[in-house]
């Protein structure tokens, strides 16, 4: 094939090939596709393959043609592809044909590729992990929150105290409106009927809304209160409640007190520990475990956000427009789940779209980094790690693991499980050659 290709730099991850093929060639393609119709053709009066050429040409004349053009649009941008050392991420986009029989064959086509980059170097980024210490405080804590798994809620015919759980029933009214004509998403401060709350007579650090249950204190089953409360300057959970004034009417349907199991070796059996001892002692164990596992991963957050920013390259047009719609999207929807109106959005659009666009283009760079990164340190995945991962979302879906597998595999979603444990494995690597700062664990965190 005596073809001439010309390459055009349009700009980052944009290429223009321009081919050229003379007419010898195309000659020659006709000649060896016209052959291979020869060899199927079933014409009257003649075996099969055994037609004259010309016959064959008549009778087939537009199917040759466009499967010459087919053969030579094909055959002609691999080469070009392939003696360019270009990386293609999408089809071209093919443009200005001219071919015909008799003529030389020209086309162009325009190209988006993967990003030209140095990759930053991936090992020796600093990062630092708490030295693991587990103090008696530490086990008491967790021996503790282990008695409170085990607690009994005691209904109690007095007065609700500090401490108690109530059931309550409710209607929530703000300058005599329903609480949802403020926030329509705000339902579960509208109304409620018999829901758990616990009582606490510190009014700022109610679970619920501050100064609510604190109000209650003294309520005994049955009685019913009415209750004043200013939601929060700052309620994310309902931006458009912030700083508003409520008027509640409560009904206190029961009073419950938490009695905690006795803390001897009768307790620990029921945790399958042989003594109170045996049961500190996996405690202690268990948090160790569970401290290097949150400092390990510490390090690989750490790593990961520290290499991202070193990242510094235009990725592919089409790539970034539709990881900015899919980023668009997702703070769309926290927005709303937040009770942004459609007027707040419609008007933060430029923010929105900024923002989104910054963390497209962060994954992007973050995608084609690490797959080099892959390619360097020849990491790989195995089938059995793929199956791993598929057998515990099946698990969690209640799905059978084959059944799982299958759907996976028509939907394509099998190289997305093994390109995120590739990605995983690429944060592993460079967490391992870390340059790692063992530190003091913060203040208080650990039994002084």
């Amino acid at each position: 094939m005596n073809l001439n290709v010309e390459l055009v730099d349009l700009g980052p991850c944009k290429k223009q090939l321009r081919f050229e093929l003379p007419l010898e060639d195309v000659d020659a393609a006709f000649g060896e596709v016209t052959k291979q119709f020869q060899k199927q053709a079933n014409l009257p009066g003649f075996r099969k393959g055994k037609a004259p050429l010309d016959k064959v040409q008549a009778r087939f004349s537009q199917q040759i043609e466009d499967e010459v053009q087919k053969k030579l649009l094909n055959d002609s941008y691999r080469k070009g592809v392939e003696d360019n050392n270009l990386k293609p991420v999408l089809d071209p986009e093919v443009d200005e044909v001219n071919f015909k029989k008799g003529e030389a064959f020209s086309f162009l086509a325009n190209i988006e590729t993967a990003p030209e980059f140095e990759l930053p170097e991936y090992k020796g980024i600093p990062a630092e992990r708490p030295k693991v210490e587990v103090g008696d405080a530490d086990v008491e804590a967790a021996i503790n929150h282990l008695r409170e798994g085990r607690a009994e809620y005691k209904t109690q015919d007095r007065e609700a105290q500090d401490g108690d759980y109530i059931n309550v029933s409710f209607v929530g009214t703000i300058d005599g409106k329903p609480v949802t004509e403020i926030s329509p998403t705000a339902r579960g401060l509208s109304e409620q009927k018999g829901m758990p709350l616990h009582v606490n007579a510190d009014g700022e650090k109610d679970n619920f809304i501050p100064n609510f249950t604190n109000q209650l204190v003294g309520a005994k089953q049955g009685e019913s209160r009415t209750i004043e409360v200013t939601f929060p300057d700052e309620y994310p959970a309902q931006p458009k409640l912030q700083g508003l004034k409520a008027s509640y009417e409560v009904t206190v349907d029961e009073v419950k007190e938490k009695v905690l199991p006795e803390l001897n070796d009768e307790f620990a059996k029921s945790w399958d520990a042989e003594s109170l001892e045996k049961l500190q002692t996996g405690v202690r164990e268990d948090l160790e475990a569970n401290k290097k596992g949150d400092a390990n991963r510490g390090v690989r957050a750490q790593v990961r956000v520290a290499y991202a920013a070193k990242l510094d390259f235009d990725v592919p047009p089409s790539f970034q427009q539709q990881e900015l719609q899919n980023e668009v999207q997702s703070i769309v929807r926290a927005r709303r789940a937040n009770g942004e109106s459609e007027e707040d959005v419609e008007k933060n659009k430029d923010q929105i779209t900024a923002e989104a666009n910054a963390k497209a283009i962060d994954k992007l760079r973050w995608f084609f980094a690490h797959k080099k990164i892959v390619e360097q340190e020849k990491l790989e995945v195995s089938r059995e790690e793929v199956l791993r991962v598929v057998a515990m979302q099946a698990q969690q879906m209640g799905k059978d693991p084959q059944a799982h597998i299958k759907e996976l595999a028509e939907n394509n979603q099998i190289g997305y499980i093994q390109n995120r444990l590739l990605e995983e494995k690429v944060i592993d690597f460079m967490a391992e050659h870390a340059d790692v700062t063992e530190i003091d664990p913060p203040v208080g965190e650990n039994d002084q």
